[in-house]
């Protein structure tokens, strides 16, 4: 039988900032292990991140193309952006899908949220469905080079899906809409 064992939080012993930029911080933690030991661990302090799944009232939606610098490739994507402190993930999701796709939606909804890097950061990435679209002009940071795509929705599950190298949090998108429509929500 499988019981749920209730654990008690580690307790945290100091927090060393290593390096800190406007994007995130690499932080090392001293803290008591399960055993009553000391431990050190270094990770990713970041505020959360925020991606927008836009779709046009035809259905279909607006992909966008990124030049990944670290992984000197183009990736296939929905809009995505990270978070600074303080800020709201939903009003980074508008910024996101205006600047990185010209695009500005009167309708949003929360789809759902995970964890994508739960052992290195402790960030939080924010998804939302963004209807009721007009087009308007990108808006790139001189650091972005981003082009966008409106296509078929079809065609754009494959474009994620099938790439060889994937964005992670566009495909985690995916999933979490199709749970928000298999709950019996329509587009």
């Amino acid at each position: 039988m499988n019981q749920r064992r209730s654990f008690t939080p580690f307790s945290r012993l100091s927090r060393e900032v290593l390096v800190d930029n406007p994007w995130h911080r690499y932080c090392r933690d001293r803290y008591v292990q399960a055993d009553g030991s000391e431990g050190t661990y270094y990770y990713i302090d970041m505020p959360g991140s925020s991606a927008a799944i836009p779709v046009f009232d035809d259905g279909s939606t607006m992909l966008v193309r990124v030049h990944r610098y670290l992984l000197a490739t183009d990736l296939w994507e929905f809009p995505i952006g990270g978070m600074r402190p303080g800020e709201q993930a939903q009003l980074v999701a508008q910024k996101e899908l205006h600047e990185e796709a010209g695009v500005v939606a009167s309708e949003w909804t929360p789809l759902g949220r995970f964890a994508p890097y739960k052992g290195v950061s402790n960030e939080v990435c924010h998804v939302f469905l963004a209807r009721g679209l007009r087009i308007e002009q990108q808006d790139l940071e001189p650091s972005e080079r981003i082009t966008a795509h409106r296509m078929p929705f079809l065609d754009a599950r494959r474009l994620l899906m099938e790439q060889e190298l994937g964005d992670g949090q566009s495909m985690v998108g995916l999933m979490l809409l199709d749970r928000w429509l298999a709950a019996g929500n329509r587009l």
